[in-house]
């Protein structure tokens, strides 16, 4: 699985790079000279099966390295909150809980931003259910 995890990297780096939107203008610009030469019905049809293929196997690519990417983050952010010292270990891993849990936390914080400034914590608020 390194190599897919190497061609998932590889494809986003190429497509989020000058060459990639280059390349793009390349196969644009090729369409447009192949119109001519082999017809606009046959030309349109080489090109949408060239970019329905590519778009295709791009999501999944991509799709990979942005999980891989957002686990990340959430690692990092895992280990801010856990190394603060008056941070709620409610927010550790909160990306694995439920949508009404994630809402709760939201309402909560809208509290503690209503104390005004200073170190407050997640935790100096009541929960729904107390």
């Amino acid at each position: 699985m390194k190599w897919l995890e190497f061609l998932s990297q590889s494809a986003t780096d190429f497509v989020s790079s000058h060459w990639g939107t280059l390349t793009a203008l390349g196969v644009l610009g090729l369409w447009l000279v192949a119109i001519p030469f082999l017809g606009s019905s046959r030309a349109w049809a080489l090109v949408d099966k060239v970019i329905f293929a590519t778009s295709f196997l791009l999501l999944f690519l991509l799709q990979r390295s942005q999980t891989k990417a957002t686990l990340s983050i959430q690692l990092k952010l895992n280990e801010l909150l856990a190394s603060a010292h008056r941070a709620s270990s409610n927010m550790i891993n909160v990306e694995d809980k439920s949508e009404e849990e994630v809402r709760e936390l939201h309402d909560r914080y809208q509290k503690v931003q209503q104390k005004g400034p200073g170190a407050h914590s997640i935790d100096d608020t009541p929960s729904r259910g107390a």
